[in-house]
């Protein structure tokens, strides 16, 4: 497979679709001819939320021209709102973060540090989730750093994230990243500035939501998404 070089002025959602990274549920009508998939946020009864879309950044990271094209979009944007001087050094968040961030980092000039990846205990049916540990790093008191993230979802996730690195001494003074799909977080989430490459809103539901509950019922939906990519590329080929 040859690695996929970025054309002078793409659009990155439509580089991103090149890459394979884009899940669109196919529809006929109504009727979903292929999954729903599970995202990270939970509703109030602790069952995750689901859609039609999904960004799988890790398809992005086989190709390191479109990684690199995507930290430059986001290099600019912090330039535009006068925040590259705002930190010292960008975190990055496994999986794609860490990649991501470290593209950031290098252009960018600053220090670079990640977490390591370890997974929680976790019921089936449900996505997996995970803790960061970051004790592979010295920190600080007060250094200033930017959490670099793959996708933003709908910032459920972001708590425990600034939770755990808050512990370490550090001060968190912004979040940035690939994508932002939160229906409800545009600019910043809790006084922090958020930057990305993209900003598109996905829609999500409940999955008691009457636009999804039928699917639902019917386990027509994809808790392990990563996992199965291909198979829901090819469903949205068919």
């Amino acid at each position: 497979m040859k690695p996929i070089i970025p054309i002078p002025g793409e659009d990155l959602l439509e580089l991103g679709k090149r890459c394979g990274a884009v899940y669109i549920c196919p529809k006929n009508g109504s009727i979903r001819k292929g999954p729903l998939v599970a995202y990270a946020g939970k509703d109030g009864k602790g069952r995750n939320l689901v859609g039609d879309i999904y960004f799988n950044f890790r398809r992005i990271e086989e190709h390191q021209e479109v990684v690199s094209i995507f930290a430059w979009v986001a290099l600019q944007k912090l330039q535009d709102r006068t925040l590259i001087d705002s930190f010292d050094t960008v975190c990055g968040i496994p999986h794609g973060g860490r990649t991501f961030g470290q593209a950031l980092a290098r252009i960018s000039e600053k220090r670079f540090v990640y977490a390591d990846k370890k997974p929680k205990p976790t019921e089936v049916g449900k996505k997996q989730e995970y803790t960061w540990d970051l004790s592979q790093f010295d920190f600080e008191k007060g250094e200033r750093v930017a959490i670099a993230e793959d996708v933003f979802n709908n910032f459920q996730n972001t708590d425990n994230t600034l939770t755990e690195i808050a512990m370490t001494g550090a001060k968190i003074v912004l979040l940035v990243g690939a994508l932002n799909r939160s229906p409800i977080y545009d600019t910043t989430y809790k006084g922090l500035p958020v930057v990305t490459s993209i900003r598109e809103v996905y829609p999500e539901y409940e999955q008691d939501d009457p636009a999804v509950a039928e699917d639902v019922t019917a386990s027509n939906v994809e808790f392990e998404v990563k996992k199965n990519w291909a198979s829901l590329l090819a469903k949205m080929r068919q």
